[in-house]
């Protein structure tokens, strides 16, 4: 049976980055803006910000993107 050349070189799969939003309520070992909080990398870059909802981010390492709320998760808004 045939196999990709990433079988062939044994090269392990890639994770899909994920998106993630983090509120106001939400505990978090370091702090997201300087810490990515899924490799805890300090490569991480603003990508966008909201009006007054919050921040975009992603880790240049992972290619994790998350967001920041600026509310509370059982707020609505």
């Amino acid at each position: 049976m045939s196999k990709t050349l990433a079988e062939h070189l044994q090269v392990p799969k890639q994770k899909t980055p994920s998106h993630t939003i983090y509120y106001l309520d939400d505990v978090l070992e370091k702090n997201p803006t300087k810490y990515c909080p899924n490799c805890t990398s300090t490569h991480v870059e603003v990508l966008r910000t909201h009006n007054v909802d919050g921040t975009d981010y992603q880790c240049n390492s992972c290619r994790n993107t998350y967001e920041l709320m600026m509310c509370k998760r059982r707020e609505d808004y």
